[in-house]
């Protein structure tokens, strides 16, 4: 049993499957099979035109299509809807419909989805066991079937579990591994080893954005990132490039980036709104035009910053994206940048990332990991890496607890041991 993602060739295999599908299950699906025989061929290639927002698999056993479900991204790429979600009789003991149920989560996850949702129809009692064992729980929300039918439908939910993304630093001057993986190739070899320990995401940056930090130039930040970037997509990694410069940014998507990690929410390089193409976008928080304002600033000290704050800034930086890159854009309310050291400030926002993501309607990104207010909070010595990243993980729990839908971390083992114990995956 294999499960794949169709492509726009298979049309004709989809409309196949799906005449077989409303044939043996007319009461679960919302056309008929009656509309489905009536319906011309471009309409059957358009449900597998190539989408960023709407895939389809198959389940096969001996290239013979024996399942299928389609998703699609809602337009405020926060819920994943599945449709036409059925496995053949023969195959409904062989793990097909589970496994179409993972690769539609899975999909999802890579999106920034924050939950899936579908419905089945009241009982269909095979469906709701699959559904509830995937993690699904009934919503309450009642619809019929279809106009004129008396069958109803409930709305099932899964809220996806909060994605990692794993850190490697090219970089000689990270306050966080002391340039351990400067070189391109032991990058790379961190990287595949993070996505072993659990990483969903692998960040790549060619910049440290640590107070102590030297700024570089374009052309150097490319010549340490980009070879990283390259060999880790080729290998299959969704690839994150943390940059605040539109022409990394660029570079790194041609590579096989999909994310845009960028610190500065755009503050840095105006450009960066034109350059991040069809990739999910990060808009960090800080304010000021470059890291030396944002740290020259913090050390005058000014009012502390609430979320609520933080959310109505963020606000504007995603109000500067083109329409269709704001609905892809996720948030970070970028722990340690201008908020100091202060436990009590950065752990606010923490704590709550639900509420700032609830607020402006995108998946939150929350960074803890290795920074100077865990440290503080937890009186953790400067060269004791150890105990800094079990702090860490500790605050990146708080940041699951309070909503986050991603955490970017340095030690994805410890994390991920961590996730398994506190939701008992």
């Amino acid at each position: 049993m294999i499960v794949r993602l169709a492509t726009p060739h298979d049309w004709s295999r989809w409309r196949a499957l799906r005449l077989r599908m409303l044939t043996d299950a007319p009461d679960a699906f919302g056309t008929t099979l009656a509309e489905a025989e009536a319906m011309p061929d471009a309409v059957w290639q358009a449900m597998l035109a190539p989408g960023s927002s709407r895939a389809m698999w198959f389940a096969e056993q001996g290239g013979v299509a024996v399942g299928t479900a389609r998703a699609e991204i809602a337009p405020d790429r926060l819920r994943s809807h599945v449709y036409s979600m059925w496995v053949a009789p023969e195959a409904r003991r062989s793990g097909a419909g589970r496994a179409l149920v993972e690769a539609a989560r899975c999909w999802a996850r890579e999106h920034g989805a924050c939950e899936v949702a579908l419905e089945i129809t009241d009982g269909n009692l095979a469906a709701s066991e699959l559904y509830r064992a995937a993690g699904f729980v009934d919503t309450g929300i009642r619809d019929v079937l279809r106009p004129g039918s008396a069958l109803t439908t409930r709305t099932l939910v899964a809220r996806l579990r909060t994605l990692v993304m794993g850190v490697v630093n090219v970089t000689p001057d990270s306050f966080s591994d002391g340039g351990r993986f400067f070189d391109p190739g032991v990058a790379v070899a961190h990287g595949l080893q993070l996505l072993r320990e659990g990483a969903d995401i692998v960040d790549v940056g060619g910049e440290a954005t640590n107070p102590r930090a030297t700024s570089i130039t374009a052309d150097e930040e490319l010549r340490r990132a980009l070879p990283v970037v390259e060999r880790l997509a080729a290998a299959g990694a969704t690839v994150s490039i943390d940059t605040t410069k539109a022409i990394v940014a660029r570079a790194a998507i041609a590579a096989g980036a999909r994310i845009v990690n960028d610190v500065s929410g755009g503050l840095f390089d105006p450009d960066m709104a034109n350059a991040i193409g069809e990739a999910t976008y990060i808009a960090g928080h800080l304010r000021g035009g470059s890291l030396a304002e944002v740290f020259s600033a913090e050390a005058r000290g000014r009012a502390p910053l609430d979320w609520r704050t933080v959310a109505d800034e963020l606000a504007d930086r995603l109000a500067a994206l083109p329409a269709a890159a704001r609905g892809r854009a996720w948030v970070d309310p970028g722990l340690g940048f201008g908020k100091g050291a202060d436990p009590e400030v950065n752990l606010a926002l923490l704590r709550r990332s639900g509420e700032l993501g609830a607020r402006l309607g995108r998946p939150v990104v929350v960074g803890p990991s290795r920074k100077r207010f865990v440290r503080r909070a937890f009186g953790v010595r400067d060269d004791d890496l150890a105990a800094l990243d079990a702090a860490s993980v500790t605050a990146s729990l708080d940041g699951i607890a309070g909503g986050a839908n991603v955490v970017r971390v340095h030690n994805v083992a410890l994390l991920r041991a961590a996730i398994a114990l506190y939701t008992k995956e």
